[in-house]
């Protein structure tokens, strides 16, 4: 008796282990990014899923300057990512006179269940700095915005 009650435990144990399994094939992304802040729908490979872009949200900026010369900067943004299935897409970065504008898009698949909690991530991004004159720069991630000094300019000299 004790082992028949064992293994109808075991069974519905297994059962509710199996049902919670996703058996999805792996995604593979290639649209291209959107840039504009809003979340919009792009087919994927074969046109058999879609997916949901959009641009993450920062809560943090903090720009580090290593101590090297030439001198070398990194960005690095904190902040959450929706829920469970979003993840980074893809970090551009441009430069516009003294300004640097990082853009940090997110993409996950439309129709995917996912848990509904926040994620937090930390992106680091290199800047090229190299070639700068010294001078205030600022830094503009999905939003945020935070600057820094050089206090030459960031350039190796040719004298030998």
């Amino acid at each position: 008796m004790r082992s028949n009650y064992l293994l109808i435990l075991l069974s519905i144990t297994m059962a509710i282990v199996i049902s919670g399994c996703s058996c999805q094939q792996p995604i593979v992304y290639n649209g291209s990014e959107n840039t504009s802040g809003n979340q919009t729908s792009s087919p994927g490979a074969n046109n058999e899923e879609e997916f949901i872009t959009g641009m993450a949200s920062v809560n943090n900026v903090q720009v580090l300057i290593l101590e090297s010369f030439p001198v070398q900067v990194n960005v690095e943004a904190t902040g959450y990512l929706p829920d469970g299935c979003t993840t980074i897409a893809n970090v551009t970065t441009t430069k516009d006179g003294n300004t640097f504008y990082v853009e940090i898009g997110t993409i996950r698949p439309r129709d995917a269940l996912c848990t509904q909690a926040l994620v937090p991530f930390t992106k680091s991004v290199p800047l090229d700095v190299y070639g700068l004159e010294k001078g205030v720069y600022n830094v503009d991630v999905n939003g945020k915005t935070a600057s820094f000094e050089l206090s030459v300019d960031n350039i190796l000299s040719d004298k030998s």
